[in-house]
């Protein structure tokens, strides 16, 4: 049976082409791919031929459609897209964080920029939710793409339904914003943040303190006219902090300010290459950017605040702010840009930056980073179409060695919108290569003592479980595992051996708790097995004596028991 050819919709960010999606026939794919040229940062769209060719350089012929978008006309302020993992927001609290933030970050980023402010200022300033309500039609515009995006379930509302409950969001918010402004609230450039948090924590009215402390802020941000001064003065006032409720509204304001290009580019200094600025981003999101400690010592210099913010990282105060670096870090790798001024190194290097981008089982940066991984890999390969994207994801998985990194990496692109279309069944076959044709632990972990394979297998199991596979597919590969654990076990007599009668009682206790241990071994026959030998000593009639016997100090008798006692507990067995 000759299969379907597929066109490929590409689109051209920040200099670089990448593959957005795909389509079976022309005029769908020239349909899409317009679609895509209205979203943010997308400067042109092409579709091509499927193709092995280099997607950044196709011959002439494989270029079925192209069209870019205009630089004329600098000065309109359009209205962007909203990601297609935008939360549906069921009241205007959800607009505040996380996904409903971000959307309103998207759909409004070149107005933002362009009058240097960001989302949550606009929400919490009566002044600047008025400008931004009269501007042209931009609001109508904004609510009118994300009501149809939400409306197209069957069972969810109609777009005029979503689109009314969007409109009265705005009102909502403006209203809210309007009563806020006569309130008499600290301000934060004349007054400690601390002092500042207790006393609107005591004058609320009624009215949510972390609201009024948001007001507040945007009270003193709306004057600052600079990206790097709102960022510097948001990470000011972070460091000092002391509250964790103001600490988490603060890391909205510092996620915003990071949205915007010019502040991590400030934050990163000069960089020799691609791969420096990403990796350094890299080490910004997580704490461990080195910082020049004299030049840190000068409060108003760039390292400064590098330092302050680094810390902040280091102690995942600001979980919101590491997605945005992370974001930023995710649009770049997707691009076609070369990490190293030396071809020859780049392999090298992405392997590198694949030991941080994922440790374990999970992907720093989630489905969004896994495609970005996936395309670069492409490009280093240099395969275009969806046969390249297929090729790459193959090739990624050697160099990931580990089976845990390998199960984070599919899974979190399995859950990518790459992975819910074009390499869904390419997935799936890897899933099993790793997880349903193996017969034996030692198959899946080849290397280590038998307590980390056991522990490298349980944490897959895991990361399967809480993955978005359907419960069938879940089961599937989850039992396979358990099926595998419970064979390791007996075959390699390890309980046998930690229940040697010739050790004392108090240590083979210990070790057989251990292997419940939920990091050792999951719920099910491996660990079942474990659990009856506990079960039959614990119902020694003498159990508690016998166990601390060989123990000649009174005091560690009752430590042992303690420690004894709080294992069963961790283990489930009081529950």
């Amino acid at each position: 049976m000759l299969r379907k050819k597929t066109l490929e919709i590409l689109t051209l960010r920040e200099g670089s082409w990448a593959i957005e999606s795909a389509a079976g026939d022309l005029e769908t794919a020239q349909k899409a791919a317009v679609q895509f040229l209205g979203k943010p940062g997308v400067m042109g769209v092409r579709v091509l031929k499927e193709s092995s060719e280099d997607i950044g350089n196709p011959a002439p012929g494989d270029i079925l459609f192209e069209k870019l978008r205009s630089t004329g006309g600098a000065d309109r302020i359009a209205v962007g897209e909203p990601s297609s993992l935008a939360p549906v927001c069921e009241d205007i609290e959800d607009l505040f964080n996380g996904g409903g933030r971000n959307s309103i970050n998207r759909l409004f980023r070149a107005y933002l920029d362009k009058n240097t402010v960001t989302a949550t200022e606009v929400m919490h300033n009566a002044r600047e939710m008025k400008r931004i309500m009269d501007f042209e039609s931009m609001l109508p515009s904004a609510v009118a793409k994300i009501a149809q995006m939400q409306s197209r379930s069957e069972d969810g509302p109609t777009m005029g339904e979503r689109r009314d409950t969007l409109f009265g969001f705005a009102d909502r918010l403006n209203t809210r914003a309007k009563q806020a402004e006569s309130l008499n609230l600290p301000s934060l450039t004349n007054v400690d943040i601390n002092e500042a948090i207790q006393h609107i924590n005591k004058q609320s009215n009624g009215e949510a303190p972390g609201y009024l402390f948001r007001v507040a802020v945007s009270r003193e941000l709306v004057n600052v006219r600079n990206w790097w001064g709102k960022f510097a003065m948001s990470v000011d006032w972070a460091s000092a902090c002391k509250s964790d409720p103001a600490l988490a509204n603060l890391d909205w304001f510092i996620s915003d300010t990071l949205s915007n290009a010019s502040v991590l580019q400030d934050l990163l200094g000069e960089q020799e290459s691609l791969a420096d600025a990403l990796i350094t981003l890299i080490e910004i999101a997580d704490g461990v950017r080195s910082i020049d400690p004299e030049k840190a010592r000068d409060a108003t210099s760039t390292e400064a605040t590098a330092n302050k913010i680094n810390g902040l990282f280091k102690d995942s105060k600001l979980p919101e702010s590491k997605l945005a670096v992370m974001e930023r870090v995710c649009r770049q790798l997707q691009g076609s840009g070369t990490l190293t001024k030396d071809g020859a190194e780049e392999p090298k290097v992405f392997r590198e930056m694949l030991q941080r981008l994922i440790p374990g089982t999970e992907l720093t940066g989630g489905p969004e980073m896994a495609e970005a991984i996936t395309h670069r890999q492409s490009h280093i390969i240099n395969k275009g179409g969806e046969g390249g994207l297929k090729a790459a994801t193959a090739s990624v998985l050697p160099a990931l060695r580990d089976p845990g990194r390998k199960a984070g990496y599919l899974l979190s692109l399995r859950e990518s919108d790459l992975g819910k279309d074009l390499l869904k069944n390419e997935i799936e076959q890897h899933l099993n290569g790793l997880f349903m044709t193996p017969d034996s632990v030692t198959q899946i972990v080849r290397s280590g003592a038998p307590n980390k394979k056991m522990e490298k297998v349980t944490s897959i199991f895991y990361r399967i479980q809480n993955s978005s596979l359907p419960d069938s597919r879940k089961a599937q590969l989850t039992e396979h595992l358990d099926e595998l654990l419970a064979t390791y076990v007996v075959d390699g007599k390890i309980l046998d051996r930690l229940d040697d009668p010739n050790k004392p009682l108090h240590i083979r206790a210990f070790m057989l708790v251990s292997m419940c241990q939920p990091e050792m071994l999951p719920d099910g026959k491996a660990s079942k097995l474990a659990r009856e030998i506990i079960v039959k000593h614990l119902r020694r009639p003498n159990f508690e004596t016998e166990l601390v016997a060989q123990v000649p100090d009174d005091a560690k008798k009752e430590k042992i028991l303690r420690d004894f006692h709080v294992q069963l507990h961790r283990s489930g067995f009081f529950n």
